[in-house]
């Protein structure tokens, strides 16, 4: 999974190779109905109103139609103008604003292309809010821009208060004045903003339909393939790495409502996002924020509401519709902009200044969302990463109960015997939670991840490890969990540096642990990651087991984790006959 610069060029991040390419000039646009070409917007729109019966900027204005809807509004238009017979000659043309192509995307696709209308109608909307004079006189001095990198300029209005005029004429011109500089200055605050929505309008038109295209194309070709080996064969020849049923499975099980209500009913993981991010509003105030597996929009909504400039929020799957939904109840749809599709392949109107995601799966990496958020972080970041750090750790348990759960079970199921069940059964890493009362070794990191510098080469990992008894007990399963920490510039935290409540107030911190906890408040739906032993080590205080963790990605399906465990126990009292292991687990 490398990705080079090359890959995605730098037309993916810039502004003005784009305007260059597809032209911002407003040139001869054709009417809405017929034909006929006009020099500029303005004469398109007063010939629809005058010969057409259709008044585009004041139906817009009354019905509060947003970007989008103008743009399907526009499109919808200019296709019946291609199909419907005498269209052209259309007399009286009436809009109710609850028509259903309003919110069809099928209408967000350009009809003509570099039609100039689409980007022209909201500055003819600001000439109109000025045209009645007063109107400008009231306007604050100084007002906010959006620049495409996230700066927020700041432009300072002149100032006339200290101007006395002696005559009516002097105070006309002086008004005058007034308003046409708030009117040059409203006017350049609008093709900023028209700019930056103009580009997700064309980001999001080649998402929803030439990338699903083009992805729904590859997948029926994909779903012909019987052979594996020519699909991976095909795989390797293009260079990616792509997950079977990348397309369907892994996106489509986060399509429903019920994963996403545990995700969120975890308090701790949920308000340790809410935390940083109010507790921080200063990190995001006017910053462009890029979400990488939005879902619901929670993280979206929680930085608009810290006063995010922009938030981009990307998701594949079918909950984005439902994310959309939320956000517009919530009335965050100018501040928050969904676009559906891949982080590795899809468009951004510009880069970011913070990347926001809850990427971690069970013992942190299972199904490598992380390979996204990092290529989206060498593709769109500018400065930090939010969780900015995570690390894996390592410990022993004493509960033989998930041995009884997997194993034993099949001694006697109903009365019978069921051996051959257990084959296998051991491999597999069990997710449950642990009590902490039962832990019998010290804890160790295996890894650490530095959110800002990690490589996705540097996801599959080999770590040696030592575990000091505690106490006189069993060993009956190895325990993995992930510590998460954010900080506001994204620097290291150090490996003595805890997780408590304590410590991460201390050291001006947030942060959570998926580790062993004493109350079910602090639980979190990534339980921890046992790996069952099929005979119990019986060991001393001061014992230890010396050894090493391999971590590395399914070769067949990169979201799985191949785990493997080798490791020798070293007695306090030793018998002379050295104890080893070398396990394999893997989490599916």
């Amino acid at each position: 999974s490398e990705y080079s610069e090359s890959e995605f060029g730098e037309q993916d991040n810039g502004w003005d190779d784009w305007e260059e390419e597809d032209g911002m000039a407003a040139d001869n646009p054709k009417c809405l109905f017929c034909a006929e070409i006009f020099p500029s917007a303005r004469e398109v729109f007063d010939h629809c109103t005058v010969t057409h019966g259709f008044d585009f900027l004041r139906a817009r204005q009354q019905l509060n139609l947003d970007f989008y809807q103008s743009i399907r509004l526009i499109n919808y238009l200019r296709s019946q103008a291609q199909k419907v017979e005498g269209f052209d000659q259309t007399e009286s043309w009436n809009l109710a604003g609850n028509e259903p192509f309003l919110g069809d995307d099928e209408y967000l696709r350009p009809v003509l292309e570099d039609d100039s209308l689409m980007y022209a109608f909201e500055d003819l909307d600001l000439e109109d809010d000025y045209s009645s004079g007063e109107q400008g006189a009231h306007h604050s001095h100084e007002a906010a821009i959006l620049m495409p990198q996230g700066e927020v300029k700041r432009m300072q209005l002149s100032s006339y208060d200290d101007i006395e005029t002696t005559t009516e004429l002097e105070a006309k011109l002086l008004k005058q004045l007034r308003q046409a500089e708030e009117k040059l200055f409203a006017a350049e605050v609008q093709l900023h903003n028209t700019e930056l929505q103009f580009q997700e309008y064309r980001a999001r038109v080649k998402e929803s339909f030439f990338d699903t295209l083009e992805d729904a194309t590859a997948r029926s070709v994909v779903s012909q393939i019987d052979d594996i080996n020519q699909k991976e064969q095909r795989d390797q020849n293009s260079g990616v790495v792509v997950p079977p049923d990348e397309g369907n499975y892994y996106f489509n099980s986060y399509a429903f409502s019920d994963i996403h209500q545990q995700m969120l009913n975890d308090r701790v993981r949920t308000e340790g996002y809410r935390d940083f991010i109010y507790e921080n509003k200063d990190v995001f105030k006017g910053k462009i924020v890029l979400d990488v597996g939005c879902g619901t929009g929670i993280l979206s909504m929680f930085a608009a509401r810290a006063g995010a400039a922009k938030v981009l929020s990307v998701d594949n799957s079918d909950i984005i519709e439902k994310a959309r939904l939320n956000i517009v109840e919530n009335g965050l749809q100018d501040v928050i902009a969904l676009f559906r599709g891949k982080i590795e392949e899809i468009t951004l109107p510009c880069k970011v200044d913070i990347i926001i995601s809850e990427w971690m799966g069970y013992f942190l990496l299972y199904e490598a969302m992380l390979d996204s958020v990092l290529v989206a972080r060498d593709r769109f970041l500018a400065p930090g990463v939010a969780p900015s750090q995570t690390r894996i750790l390592f410990t022993a348990t004493s509960d033989e109960s998930f041995l009884d759960d997997t194993v034993n079970y099949w001694n006697d199921v109903y009365g019978f015997k069921m051996s051959c069940m257990k084959e296998g059964v051991l491999e597999e890493a069990v997710v449950d939670f642990v009590s902490p009362e039962t832990i019998v070794t010290n804890t160790v990191t295996i890894k650490d991840l530095p959110h800002q510098t990690i490589t996705v080469a540097g996801l599959d990992f080999v770590s040696d490890f030592e575990l000091e008894m505690q106490r006189d007990d069993l060993i009956c399963a190895f325990v993995g969990y992930f510590d998460t920490w954010f900080t506001r510039d994204g620097q290291d935290v150090p490996l003595n540096v805890g997780i408590s409540k304590d410590e991460l107030k201390k050291n001006n911190l947030n942060g959570f642990t998926t580790g062993p906890v004493q109350t079910r408040s602090e639980e979190t739906h990534w339980k921890q990651t046992m790996f069952v032993l099929a005979k119990p080590l019986e060991m001393k205080k001061g014992d230890k087991v010396k050894g090493t963790f391999y971590c590395t990605k399914n070769v067949k399906n990169p979201r799985a984790l191949d785990l493997r465990i080798v490791y020798e126990v070293i007695r306090i009292e030793s018998s002379g006959e050295v104890e080893k292991a070398d396990l394999t687990f893997y989490l599916r």
